[in-house]
Parts: C-alpha cells; sequence; structure tokens
C-alpha cells in the first residue's frame, strides 16, 4: 500500500505496532514512561554523586613508607660512630693487641682519636651499668675489650679445648720432617724419606700447623714448607730452638 508510513507495517505473528510519537529514544514512549534519558539519570541519582573528574583524581602510593620504618627501628641497631667502635674492640687485632685510637679513628670518618678515647670509656661504662660479662679497658697504647676476670676461666676451657689437636703418625712424621728441616721443598721431603700423602701435607696447611710460602716475585726457587706459630703453640714451643736434638733419644 503506497503512501503508508513502514512504521505501520503489520510486525511478525500479525501484530501492529502503535505509532511513536516525535523525539524517538529519547523522547517519552507512548504509554507515558521514562526516557532512556530520564532513565540514565535516574540511575545516577541513585549510585550518588558523579565521580571525579580525571583532573581531580589523586594517586595513592600503596608501597609502605620506609622513612617512616625506619623511624620506629632500635636505636641500639643504629651505625653510629659508638656502635663501629664497639664491633672493631668486638673482632680485636690480630694476636689480641689493643686497638689503638689513631687507628679506630682512621677507620670512621670525622672522628678524632681524642673522641675515639671518649667513646670506649662510654662503652665501658655502658657495659659495667649493664652487668655484662665483658668489659673494655685501656691496654697499653690502646683499648681491648675483654671477658670480666669472673668469666675468664671460661674462655680458657675453650681455648684449651680449641687447642687439642689429633694427629696420626702420618701428620706427625710429616711435622717433625719440617720442623727440623724447614724450609723444605716438597721434593726434598720425599728425599727425607717421608712418603706422606699430598693430602696429608694440605690437611696440615688446612689447619694452621704448616704454611707454604712461594718465592718472591720474579725469585728463582721453589715454594717451601714452614712450621706456624699455631704448631709451636700445639706443641708448648715458645720458639724452635726449644725443639729437642734429633740425635738425642726421647726423655
Amino acid at each position: 500500500m503506497a503512501g503508508k508510513d513502514p512504521g505501520d507495517r503489520p510486525a511478525a505473528g500479525g501484530f501492529a505496532h502503535e505509532p511513536r510519537p516525535g523525539g524517538g529514544f529519547s523522547g517519552p514512549p507512548a504509554d507515558g514512561g521514562l526516557s532512556i534519558d530520564r532513565l540514565a539519570q535516574a540511575f545516577a541519582a541513585m549510585m550518588g554523586p558523579p565521580e571525579a573528574t580525571p583532573a581531580e583524581v589523586v594517586a595513592v602510593d600503596a608501597s609502605p613508607d620506609l622513612d617512616a620504618a625506619e623511624t620506629v627501628e632500635d636505636e641500639a641497631a643504629a651505625v653510629t660512630p659508638l656502635s663501629i667502635l664497639e664491633a672493631l674492640l668486638f673482632v680485636g687485632l690480630p694476636g689480641g693487641r689493643p686497638l689503638g685510637s689513631r687507628v679506630a679513628a682512621g677507620l670512621m670518618r670525622g672522628v678524632t682519636p681524642a673522641e675515639v678515647d671518649d667513646l670506649a670509656r662510654e662503652l665501658a661504662g655502658r657495659f659495667r651499668a649493664n652487668n655484662c660479662p665483658y668489659e673494655v679497658v685501656t691496654c697499653g697504647d690502646g683499648w681491648v675489650m675483654r671477658l670480666r676476670d669472673e668469666f675468664a676461666r671460661l674462655g680458657n676451657v675453650l681455648e684449651s679445648r680449641a687447642r687439642m689437636v689429633r694427629l696420626d703418625d702420618e701428620s706427625l712424621e710429616m711435622l717433625a720432617l719440617v720442623a727440623w728441616h724447614q724450609p723444605v721443598p716438597r721434593d726434598r721431603l720425599v728425599e727425607l724419606g717421608c712418603d706422606a700423602r699430598p693430602a696429608t701435607l694440605r690437611q696440615l696447611v688446612r689447619r694452621g700447623l704448616l704454611e707454604l710460602r712461594r718465592p718472591a716475585e720474579g725469585a728463582a726457587g721453589e715454594p717451601t714448607y714452614h712450621t706456624t706459630a699455631r704448631f709451636l703453640e700445639v706443641f708448648g714451643l715458645t720458639s724452635l730452638d726449644d725443639l729437642p736434638d734429633p740425635a738425642e733419644p726421647p726423655a
């Protein structure tokens, strides 16, 4: 039928749609219900106020505040000249030598030898106040950290046990040959009749009873074996001069 509006054509199933007023989908429907625009506005009102515009959004860093964490750390754990000096005294110098204030000051930035002495006295006072088993005392031209007298015997027990070294016959023979003939190259030990395994030599070096000294750079020669200070300590000798004459029969 010419001249009829397409909207008046019968829908599937033989029913015809009611003609729609002007305004399309945004206009009010024929039954007087809400338009799409008004429905969207009503839904937004139900959900609360509109979200902030992108310009108003503030980024929030969820990572922990490391600076704040540092402020609650135990003050005793902080690295200070006092704690550095305590660590230096705890480690000590080889042979138990005292730590001089000049040496300690040279290991710290912006601290004078006089300030090191003040710090050492402060440490000593803290240890006394806390009734610690150790103390900081002056010794010669420096400072040492040591056990108090009433605890010193415990240290002696530990030291005596540390000195205990079990050596088999092969190791004792090797030590005797080196002690009486040092410096001794490896080939010389064989000439002297020692047929100890290389593993025995390595073990004695590892345990600090022997040391292998190499020639100075550019110098001729081969590495030689020597006894050590620990060798003297283990066998109760002051020096190699205390070794008995190998030609004398044992007492």
